[in-house]
């Protein structure tokens, strides 16, 4: 009995079922989804970027935000310098022209020479009398400085008599006050000679008034009297 060659029944069903993807094969490679996503975040030459009118006007708006600013900060800057520099070179064109003028001014002019004055020393009385002592003359104005005790009278007499005033002192009606006068006496009250005792009498009283036993007394209070 001839026997019929031809495929076995198993090796048609195996050639009609369609061969399957190994177990394997069918989940993803996590590496490989990693490295499809960089590829699509990175910016390569000649790929398009996608943005939206927003993004775009924000950008520009703070683009344009930054140069105002800029601007704006580098203006006051220059001109506060320039401010500055402008007044530091007006204030040298001021002050060198004057100082200049000063120079000048005080090159051509000379200034005389004034003599020092040489202290004068006071002459010594040679015919004045004893301090305590009267040599009024009747019928003569004599200047009054103070009637005060035997020791006040001497301190004051003593004194005009060191700054060049002849002074006298000596007690009166009343033995326990003491009177001061100076000389020269005069018989007119307004003439020449009065007038110089007077102007005398104030400017020893000027120095008098500064001392301790002074007391402030200028003997501008000085006043003349008759003697009879």
């Amino acid at each position: 009995m001839n026997r019929k060659k031809g495929l076995a029944l198993y090796e048609l069903i195996s050639a009609n079922k369609p061969v399957g993807k190994p177990l394997g094969s069918e989940r993803s490679n996590p590496e490989q989804e990693q490295d499809e996503h960089l590829e699509r975040n990175v910016l390569t030459p000649g790929r398009s970027v996608r943005m939206s009118i927003g993004t775009i006007g924000v950008i520009l708006a703070v683009s344009v935000a930054l140069l105002v600013i800029s601007y704006t900060m580098g203006f006051r800057r220059g001109s506060a310098i320039a401010r500055e520099d402008y007044g530091n070179r007006l204030f040298e064109e001021v002050v060198t022209p004057a100082q200049t003028e000063v120079k000048n001014l005080n090159s051509s002019l000379k200034l005389p020479e004034t003599p020092q004055k040489q202290p004068q020393a006071i002459a010594e009385p040679t015919v004045w009398g004893v301090v305590e002592s009267d040599p009024r003359v009747k019928g003569s104005n004599y200047f009054t400085l103070i009637v005060t005790s035997k020791v006040g009278a001497m301190q004051l007499a003593s004194f005009c008599r060191e700054k060049g005033l002849e002074t006298y002192a000596f007690s009166g009606d009343n033995t326990q006050f003491y009177r001061v006068i100076v000389l020269p006496g005069s018989v007119n009250r307004n003439d020449a000679i009065a007038a110089d005792v007077r102007s005398r009498i104030y400017a020893i009283g000027d120095e008098w008034a500064k001392t301790k036993i002074g007391r402030g007394s200028d003997l501008k209070d000085a006043y003349q009297s008759l003697y009879n």
